[in-house]
């Protein structure tokens, strides 16, 4: 291309806005000027403040945050490990302030406050059933004793199926409650085969008719036969066994109203004495054995206490009861399993109706109660209802093994145990021995940080597990409750008595 090269004009657009931006500063700064000026005189009179001068965004001077132009949104760089430091200083999840007060979430939660019944309607848990594991010394009964008090001051009712220490006993008189004794020579007779408590829904939430209520108590004291039967002999039911164990007390009943009483297990006794003479030889062997083993029940250390009628008064609007067997410590052990299986039984029988409140049942040394695998089946099934009769319940336990007392790995009885470890959607642990920290672990599916704070625990302080939320919580006692509390009372006396005896 040839000839004179054409001059291009270039129009330079930043220039150009920036003249404009200029411009339209100066043409602002006239019209503020302007109108300064038309705005009429004013006299400051004197005491009376300085009209201000700026706008709404506030005196502009420097670092005043006036007006956006002087924010910068920037990061804070730091490592791994310096961020991990920081982590004491975020607050973790709350429950509400809905239920009674515990003590302190020591995760930044505040007040940690719990009622089962709320949490289930709000959907957070989806069982009524709490397992409290503890060793001795750790608090565990405090926290069970003042999350039991508190709950009755809010309205609440509770039951302890079987104090075996008596450690309840205090407790309920405080709470205006009523103690059942039980006991060799103690007077006081508890019949298993009483029918309970009536309730008017059935588990289907219609009306509970006569046939339907008859049908429920037959059900539960067949069960308990059973269970009192498979205790004593330490082995499963013959179907022989099974059979002349319900003719019999079919029997008993109709004997029962002929007195116009209630059946009682002498009753069953008479009425398997009377078929040893059947003409049916397997009928005749089975009453005679179902006879010889329930005959357990009326003699030696267990004579006297389920051998009659109930002469105990269970009052159902009372607001604590509790049935004290400490008077059984040194008896033999199926004396004591079947205490524990005939107080258990009684007191579900009590309290197993829709119709009698919002309820806690304490289990005191669940170790006790799960190795009789008759016992064991039988708090099972009951766990299983809970939801329907308002109950929630609560075992407690000095350590997850001792689950594995309820039997062999892969036994029929450790299975069951399992079952109420996996229907307790509450868990609670206090500090545990090193030793079993990795059971522990690996049971309750624990998280690295929660295994290493189960090592150094204060005393008081538990691990409360809830679904997937986990809360560590120090409870908080009134000095009222520390005197009432106080478990090791007796071995203090014990040792003031002593030493008053070495000094004479």
């Amino acid at each position: 291309m040839t000839g004179k090269p054409q001059k291009i004009e270039v129009f330079d657009f930043y220039d150009a806005n920036r003249a404009s931006k200029r411009s339209s500063i100066k043409s602002t700064r006239q019209i503020l000027k302007a109108l300064k000026a038309a705005r009429p005189g004013e006299t400051k009179t004197a005491g009376e403040f300085p009209r201000r001068s700026w706008g709404h965004g506030g005196q502009p001077r420097p670092k005043s945050l006036h007006g956006t132009g002087m924010l910068r949104l920037r990061g804070v760089p730091t490592t791994a490990h310096t961020g991990a430091t920081a982590y004491p200083y975020v607050a973790g999840t709350s429950l509400r302030a809905d239920g009674v007060y515990l003590g302190r979430d020591l995760n930044g939660g505040g007040a940690f406050c719990f009622d089962p019944w709320q949490l289930y309607e709000r959907g957070i848990i989806s069982g009524m059933s709490m397992i409290l594991f503890g060793q001795v010394g750790t608090g565990k009964s405090s926290l069970a004793k003042s999350f039991a008090v508190r709950l009755v001051q809010a309205g609440r009712k509770l039951s302890v199926a079987s104090d075996k220490k008596g450690e309840w006993t205090r407790v309920v008189h405080a709470l205006g409650g009523s103690v059942i004794q039980v006991g060799p020579g103690m007077g006081t007779r508890i019949n298993p085969l009483d029918p309970g408590t009536r309730p008017s829904l059935s588990a289907q939430g219609v009306p509970l008719t006569d046939e339907g209520w008859a049908l429920m108590v037959r059900t539960r004291r067949m069960a308990i036969l059973v269970t009192l039967v498979r205790i004593l002999t330490n082995r499963e039911l013959s179907p022989a066994e099974h059979h002349v164990l319900s003719l019999a007390l079919d029997t008993g009943v109709q004997a029962a109203r002929a007195r116009k009483g209630v059946v009682i297990i002498p009753d069953v006794i008479d009425a398997l004495e009377t078929d040893k003479t059947h003409p049916d030889v397997l009928v005749a062997e089975a009453s005679s054995v179902m006879a010889m083993t329930l005959h357990r029940m009326t003699t030696g250390d267990l004579a006297g206490m389920f051998d009659g009628e109930t002469t105990a008064h269970f009052d159902a609007d009372a607001p604590a009861t509790s049935i004290d067997t400490s008077a059984l410590q040194g008896a033999s052990p199926e004396a004591a399993r079947v205490v524990n299986a005939c107080s258990g039984a009684w007191t579900e029988a009590m309290v197993t109706t829709s119709d009698g409140g919002q309820r806690l049942v304490i289990y005191e040394e669940g170790w006790d109660n799960i190795s009789s695998e008759a016992d064991l089946q039988r708090m099972v099934e009951s766990w299983k209802l809970a939801r329907a009769y308002g109950i929630f319940n609560v075992l407690i336990l000095h350590k997850v093994s001792d689950l594995n007392m309820a039997g062999d790995h892969g036994s029929r009885m450790a299975a069951m145990a399992k079952s109420l470890l996996a229907d307790a959607d509450v868990k609670v642990i206090y500090r545990q021995d090193r030793s079993t920290l990795k059971l522990t672990g690996d049971e309750l599916d624990l998280s690295d940080r929660e295994r290493s704070l189960l090592k150094h625990l204060d005393k008081g302080v538990g691990l409360w597990r809830l679904g997937a939320s986990s809360f560590q919580v120090k409870n908080d006692l009134t000095r009222v409750e520390l005197a009432l509390f106080n478990t090791d009372e007796r071995l203090v006396t014990a040792a003031k008595a002593t030493s008053e005896e070495l000094r004479v």
